[in-house]
């Protein structure tokens, strides 16, 4: 991930400001419309995965043979880093195993001594082997997998640069006031967003000579499209009161020091409204597929409110969402499904200023990585 992020970080220096978009992702069409959007942006992108999102497929290898095997079967070469989003000091270092090529400890839950002390055990794993790691400090309010906080606290910026020292993280996502989940408030002003503090955190990082190995992360930055939710209710859903990050400000964080931003609720509102427009378009599709495409519609007819594709995909054979789906009763709706992610993915790394920033990224290998974090050590 280190070597995507400093394409940003360079680009910025030269009065371009530039992040990398990061994508979550559940099953290989997502994957594919992922790599899509990246191509189209000719942008170097970190595609991440979940606690949830390896437990639903049964494991943090199958999703990086998933991801490897869409890579090959689109013929993707831009640079690409497979991130662990979210994890535990547990599937960190499972990850660490299963072929990531960065992590995420997220101990934002401990406070401030056990947190940095936390992140400083994976990273000493992961350095070893060139895996770049990611911290959390400060608290985002929301829901994300397991972790869940009622309110914001935010990240002191006076403490990034000792957080980064201390622990020898790559990567830190800083609580500023974006949340998890698709109601982050209401209001263009968004009162919540405290920007000078990523602006305070950079300078500081700066003044200290980290910037350019060092790099914060904006976490909850979905957008949330209005017409992707409107579409969805139009289609029979029943979303309320899901309002995103304008892209104004997002774009205000990105100039103040952020080189990395999560995207994971626009693809899953892109990817439920292309089901149930799928379904309302093609009425008495799922009888002929009873298997598939019938447990996938009850739920969503059950579930008004449903926006995560695992809640109304976990009822089919998840072995089915790990390949291809040509040739599958899932194939017609999975390259709907590519297309809405891929167009959106392309304008948003249009949007954080990473388009055409996939040829700037160096050519560390993993090893290079591991003998430089060694020679630091």
């Amino acid at each position: 991930m280190v070597p995507l992020l400093r394409a940003a970080e360079r680009a910025s220096s030269e009065g371009k400001p530039a992040a990398v978009g990061a994508f979550n992702v559940n099953f290989y069409t997502q994957a594919e419309g992922i790599l899509e959007g990246l191509r189209r942006g000719d942008a170097p992108g970190i595609i991440q995965a979940s606690k949830g999102a390896n437990k639903f497929q049964g494991g943090p290898q199958y999703i990086a043979e998933m991801v490897l095997r869409a890579m090959k079967n689109s013929g993707h070469e831009l640079p690409v880093s497979l991130h662990l989003d979210h994890g535990d000091d547990e599937k960190a270092r499972e990850c660490i195993e299963k072929g990531y090529s960065s992590v995420m400890i997220d101990a934002s839950k401990l406070d401030y001594s056990e947190n940095v002390a936390a992140t400083a055990s994976i990273v000493e794993a992961a350095h070893a082997r060139g895996i770049s790691v990611e911290g959390e400090y400060g608290k985002l309010e929301g829901v994300e997998e397991d972790i869940v906080h009622e309110k914001t606290t935010y990240a002191d910026p006076y403490l990034v640069p000792h957080f980064f020292h201390e622990s020898g993280a790559d990567a830190l996502a800083v609580a500023y006031g974006t949340s998890h989940g698709p109601n982050k408030g209401s209001g263009s002003g968004m009162e919540k967003l405290a920007v000078h503090i990523v602006d305070k955190s950079y300078r500081g990082m700066t003044a200290y000579g980290q910037n350019e190995d060092h790099f914060l992360v904006s976490h909850g930055s979905s957008t949330v499209p209005q017409d992707l939710v409107k579409e969805i209710n139009r289609y029979g859903g029943d979303i309320r009161n899901a309002m995103g990050i304008p892209m104004a400000k997002i774009k205000e964080a990105v100039a103040a020091g952020i080189r990395k931003i999560n995207i994971d609720t626009d693809l899953r509102l892109g990817i439920t409204a292309t089901f149930r427009k799928y379904f309302l378009d093609n009425p008495g599709i799922e009888k002929s597929s009873p298997d598939v495409l019938k447990p996938i519609k009850d739920v969503l007819d059950e579930k008004k409110g449903a926006i995560d594709p695992r809640d109304y995909l976990k009822v089919i054979d998840v072995a089915l969402l790990r390949d291809d789906p040509a040739g599958t009763d899932l194939e017609e709706v999975m390259i709907n499904v590519k297309e809405r992610i891929a167009s959106h993915v392309a304008m948003l790394v249009s949007e954080f200023g990473c388009a055409g920033l996939a040829g700037r990224v160096d050519g560390d290998t993993l090893d290079d990585l591991a003998l430089q974090y060694k020679k630091k050590k």
